[in-house]
């Protein structure tokens, strides 16, 4: 594997953690106001592994530098944040409807 790609991937985990990290912190200093609303909040997890995902895939796709157009950088993460929030929907309504039927029958 290239060094570079290497490196880049080390810390774009690290970055990710750290956020995570932080993440956690706040959300537990508000447990108590959140805890009604704790169903909302456990997708954070996987949406940082996304995240992680999506950013180290951008910058391999522009040999580990970010493109030089800022507007390029804000239309990359602004389709990727319509696609997921669009498969996030559309999955998460196959679920339900999926439970809600199969639970007749099982």
């Amino acid at each position: 594997m290239d060094k570079e790609i290497l490196k880049l991937n080390l810390i774009t985990i690290a970055g990710s953690g750290l956020l995570m990290l932080m993440a956690g912190i706040v959300l537990y200093l508000f447990k108590d106001r959140i805890s009604s609303n704790l169903r909302f909040l456990m997708p954070i997890p996987p949406l940082g592994v996304a995240a992680y995902v999506f950013v180290f895939n951008m910058f391999k796709e522009y040999n580990g530098n970010l493109p030089v157009e800022r507007w390029k950088i804000v239309s990359e993460v602004l389709y990727s944040t319509i696609f997921s929030a669009i498969f996030f929907g559309f999955f998460t309504v196959c679920l339900v409807m999926g439970i809600h039927y199969l639970k007749k029958f099982l």
